[in-house]
């Protein structure tokens, strides 16, 4: 009987025991703290990019052309007195004369020239209906400067004698050929075509500020170690320092120089000239 009543208090001891404890549940917990919270963000490419990726065929990211950092080649503007980050020449060219409006009367010709074929001079017949030309297709010129440095390192002089101008041009679009006269642009050709240069308007040796004070009809020299062409001067315009058409390459010859304007940071100066004949 002592064992019974023994057994009977254990098992009473034991529900008591039970009856005391809480039961927990995973909702009864906090785990919210006002501390900073670190984390990552998506790396899957429909997160990034808002789309599907399509295999095998073009994608968001394919368009996406990064900016390079100023003093890369390709990416100063021209005469920079200002630091400023700018595109890459190729990647934001426009097409079409002069660009965003500012092209006048001989302004930046389009990439791939058209020039229409067949026309005739004269009045045309009254009785004879006009047929439209067909345009023909003419292959941008281009000339490396590989192979067109003299002794010195140049790759050929620019003269305009109504501005009392003749300065050396080095190769690369960089403050430190424009320490030296006028900087090439290396994505422009170096004798036929469109041959693009750039220098400082002040605050250095060599200057060609005055480039603004042009007027058309007004010749421009360069002299390379193919010879020496005369052009004449089309376009004096003052553009945004965005605007890169007058550097696309074209057909005929030409020569394009590019300045900053003084104290006009956004805004730069282009003087194009056309090869006389």
């Amino acid at each position: 009987m002592k064992h019974m009543k023994k057994l009977i208090a254990l098992a009473l001891s034991a529900m008591a025991a039970l009856s005391l404890t809480v039961p927990a549940f995973a909702a009864d917990y906090d785990f919210e703290t006002a501390a900073a919270q670190d984390y990552y963000d998506s790396t899957s490419y429909e997160d990034v990019y808002g789309s599907e990726y399509n295999y095998g065929g073009p994608n968001v990211v394919d368009y996406q052309v990064p900016e390079l950092e100023y003093g890369i080649q390709s990416s100063t503007m021209t005469g920079v007195m200002e630091r400023t980050t700018l595109p890459g020449l190729q990647q934001s060219v426009a097409t079409g004369g002069g660009g965003y409006g500012y092209g006048a009367e001989g302004g930046g010709g389009p990439i791939t020239q058209l020039v229409e074929a067949g026309v005739s001079s004269g009045a045309a017949s009254s009785t004879v209906p006009s047929v439209p030309a067909t345009p023909t297709y003419q292959q941008p010129a281009y000339t490396s400067v590989t192979g067109m440095a003299y002794s010195d390192g140049s790759i050929g002089t620019v003269k305009i004698p109504s501005l009392g101008i003749s300065m050396k041009v080095w190769e690369g679009e960089t403050t430190e050929s424009m320490k030296k006269g006028l900087g090439h642009y290396s994505s422009s050709s170096g004798w036929d075509g469109n041959v693009c240069v750039c220098g400082h308007n002040r605050g250095s040796k060599y200057v060609i500020g005055s480039i603004k004070d042009l007027e058309q009809g007004d010749t421009i020299t360069y002299t390379t170690i193919y010879g020496t062409r005369t052009y004449q001067v089309t376009v004096v315009q003052i553009i945004p320092n965005d605007d890169w058409s007058y550097l696309q390459s074209t057909a005929d010859n030409r020569i394009t120089i590019t300045t900053c304007l003084a104290d006009h940071p956004e805004s730069r100066v282009v003087v194009q000239a056309v090869e006389k004949k």
